[in-house]
């Protein structure tokens, strides 16, 4: 099913405040972003996916880690994090966390 969703971010103290055009089958909503991103969440499995031609990003909420996998590298990097609020409503999805290895705190939150 189609539908319009708006998405805060805050990712690396850069705060964003969008809408897009998404798909929604099930629990999991995929949309691209206006930097060219394909964007899957899987609300059941609490995984954000963002990938672009040069990155893969798999946030998993549950295990408490990022997975990125540079590309042209052909390097993957294991980064841990802290989930600090996970929510899911009907109609709207909130995943907040903090880099371990950093001082950041960082957000998604999805309003479909």
């Amino acid at each position: 099913m189609k539908l319009k969703i708006k998405v805060y971010s805050e990712l690396d103290k850069k705060v964003e405040n969008d809408e897009y055009l998404a798909i929604k089958n099930d629990n999991v909503i995929k949309y691209i972003d206006f930097a060219n991103n394909k964007m899957i969440i899987d609300m059941d499995n609490d995984i954000i996916t963002r990938e672009n031609n040069d990155y893969l990003f798999t946030i998993d909420f549950k295990n408490n880690n990022i997975i990125i996998n540079a590309k042209h590298l052909k390097k993957v990097f294991n980064k841990e994090i802290r989930t600090l609020k996970n929510e899911k409503t009907p109609k709207s999805y909130l995943a907040r966390y903090k880099l371990i290895d950093e001082d950041i705190v960082n957000e998604y939150y999805i309003k479909y």
